[in-house]
């Protein structure tokens, strides 16, 4: 049985989208990354804290 590859295609999200749309969306996606990380640092340390392992 012979199997066809399949390429992925990098970016293709990217490709297919408008650029004027890319514009309007990067911005917001950057301010949610931020956020998360924000939201998610505090909860690792104190996780990290009390498993006693050095929060680094």
């Amino acid at each position: 049985m012979q199997r066809d590859k399949i390429k992925p295609i990098p970016f293709s999200i990217i490709k297919d989208t408008d650029k004027e749309e890319l514009r309007r969306q990067i911005p917001k996606d950057i301010v949610s990354g931020i956020v998360v990380a924000v939201v998610a640092l505090p909860p690792s340390i104190a996780l990290a804290i009390a498993s006693g392992v050095a929060p680094e």
